[in-house]
């Protein structure tokens, strides 16, 4: 008898355990969708394969649409644009006899991108009324069937209730009006006015008229009225200037100048900064010090604490300091002018507009007062350190890096030249030939090398072929004659690289001359291949310079070369007793392009048979 599985209890231990096949698939399903690249909800499917109840439509019975592939999301397309609404409401006052409501005014804000308000309330000074954000920004509720409200639910001229608060919207901003009308198509009525405040009509009514018989008469502020008051008997400190109602007068009321002190003549002084404040409630001055990246300073933000700012030095006697001394006031401070800080000469060579408007209007100045004054000067060039002259030990990068840091760091190379040139290398065959420094003797005549140039990272490296057919002596046994490095050019820290080497070209290694001969097949095709760099091997460069100094002796290179085979040794004599510059380079080039015919040469140089 054979049991079912599913109806034995098998214990759930390590090899008594498999997969149900019969066992829906219970898969959580991906509930985003990616719409440019942005995350955006998508629709949350069960994980189950779907049930196949009909066939797919034809193409030809599917309906054109005109909707796009794909759009922004809305919290990337509305991103920082909020409506807003100028509103009020009334609310009641029951325990006052002049007025019963009082109007609070209001700004209503709402964030197209998740359609989010929140309702603000403007600070009134001394308005003794708590004001500021009076609704946190979140959905607001419309109803209870939990729809929230949107761009039309809020109109000029209309009411909005939000959690019980009626809310009289009266005007909007231009942006607003504008999206309400062109976006969304709606009709938008215009702005209103705020009503009356019943406190304000009150307040206007205990004004008297002082226009015309003003009462009571102004007080005499002048010296007079200070003696007479004086010999009334009135106390000297009651004779003292009302320092409340200049408080009253200009409380906030900071006058801002930009100045620099100059201590470049003492012992590590140098030129810095500062912000000098100025309150017209007090007199009082406060100099702060600007912080600058990289001064080496540390960041401490005030310089003087607030407080009066004697003009002149302080006097003292026997006794100790007298007490009359006089301090700065606003009309000391004038805009390229110098204020003493306590014996440090501080240059004014700015002000901020209020500052410039404030003496405009009190002073009399005029903005020709406030010239402008540059006091930025030029940064001086960083030093550099002085690199020693390489003294042939080491290679030339890795030297280079114990001048520049502490601890060197290995030379970062060239990728891009090493994957691309890797195993590329140009082979040319060379000869030892006399120089200043080292006599060419009858057996180094004899001997060939072969000179190979590696592009990846332009080292150089000589090898001797052995040849015992040649007379050559014993000991010289050929193989490697100069190991892979790199090689400077005489007299200077600058490398050999491949563009500097080519057929006839003379390489000087360690006080050595090569010229090289002769190249391979490769290294030919490789220049030709590459013009850019190697321009000795680019036929059109060639032949326009060769033109350019045969000019004028067309009929004597047209008797020399007119139905001839052209050879190396005769293009060579031939170009020489024109009297033209070339290298051997050039010579193989031309060869390589004309395949040895005169007619060929000719042609390419534009050549005719003479009349």
């Amino acid at each position: 008898m054979v049991l079912d599985v599913g109806d034995v209890a098998i214990p759930k231990l390590p090899g008594m355990t498999f997969v149900d096949p019969r066992a829906p698939v219970q898969r959580r399903a991906q509930s985003l969708a990616y719409i440019n690249g942005y995350a955006v909800p998508g629709e949350r499917s069960t994980g189950l394969k779907p049930e196949v109840s009909a066939p797919p439509p034809a193409p030809e019975q599917l309906k054109e649409t005109t909707l796009p592939m794909s759009t922004l999301p809305k919290f990337v397309a509305f991103d920082r644009k909020v409506l807003r609404w100028n509103c009020y409401f009334k609310e009641s006052v029951t325990e006052s006899a002049v007025e019963n409501h009082r109007v609070r005014k209001c700004t209503i804000y709402m964030y197209l991108e998740d359609e989010s308000v929140h309702v603000e309330e403007p600070r009134q000074p001394n308005s003794g009324i708590p004001q500021g954000v009076f609704l946190k920004r979140h959905r607001v509720p419309k109803d209870n069937e939990g729809g929230v409200f949107g761009p039309a639910d809020i109109s000029v001229g209309s009411t909005c209730t939000m959690y019980g608060r009626t809310f009289f919207v009266v005007s909007c901003d231009a942006f607003t009006r504008e999206y309400l009308v062109g976006a969304l198509g709606l009709e938008v009525a215009p702005d209103g006015a705020y009503p009356d405040d019943p406190i304000d009509g009150y307040r206007a009514t205990l004004k008297k008229d002082t226009s015309a018989n003003p009462y009571p008469p102004a007080p005499r502020d002048d010296v007079l009225a200070a003696y007479i008051e004086a010999a009334a008997g009135k106390p000297s400190n009651a004779l003292a200037p009302d320092k409340l109602k200049k408080f009253l007068a200009n409380d906030r009321k900071v006058l801002r100048f930009f100045a620099v002190w100059d201590d470049r003549g003492a012992l590590y002084g140098e030129k810095r900064p500062f912000v000098v404040h100025y309150y017209l409630a007090d007199d009082s001055v406060e100099v702060l010090e600007v912080s600058e990246p990289n001064s080496g300073r540390d960041p401490f933000p005030v310089f003087l604490r607030r407080q009066p700012l004697p003009n002149k030095p302080l006097e003292v006697d026997a006794l100790g300091p007298t007490k009359s001394t006089t301090t700065y006031t606003h009309k000391d401070f004038v805009v390229g002018q110098y204020v003493k800080v306590y014996n440090r000469d501080f240059y004014l060579y700015d002000a901020d507009n209020f500052t410039k408007a404030w003496y405009i209007e009190n002073e009399g100045m005029s903005a020709a007062d406030f010239p402008e004054i540059n006091v930025e000067e030029k940064p001086l060039p960083i030093p550099q350190n002085a690199v020693p002259p390489y003294n042939g030990f080491g290679g030339l990068e890795d030297s280079l890096q114990n001048c520049i840091a502490l601890i060197p760091k290995p030379v970062a190379p060239d990728f891009h030249k090493q994957m691309d040139y890797a195993r590329t290398i140009l082979r040319y065959k060379a000869k030892i030939a006399p120089g200043e420094q080292y006599e060419l003797s009858d057996i180094d005549a004899e001997r060939d090398f072969i000179l190979s140039v590696y592009l990846a990272n332009d080292t150089i490296a000589i090898y001797e072929p052995p040849d015992r057919k040649r007379n050559i002596p014993a000991h010289i046994t050929g193989g490697k004659f100069l190991e892979r490095q790199t090689v400077l050019k005489p007299g200077s820290a600058e490398k050999y690289e491949a563009h500097d080497l080519y057929v006839g070209a003379v390489v000087s290694v360690f006080r050595r001359n090569f010229v090289l001969t002769e190249a391979d097949e490769y290294s030919y095709q490789f220049m030709e291949q590459h013009p850019a760099s190697f321009p000795r091997s680019d036929f059109d460069q060639v032949l326009m310079r060769i033109r350019a100094q045969l000019e004028g002796m067309e009929a004597e290179v047209y008797g020399t070369f007119a139905g001839k085979e052209v050879t190396e040794e005769s293009l060579t004599a031939a170009l020489s007793a024109c009297g033209a510059q070339f290298v051997k380079q050039e010579v193989v080039t031309v060869l390589r392009k004309i395949a040895g015919s005169g007619d060929a040469w000719l042609a390419a140089l534009g050549f005719q048979a003479p009349a």
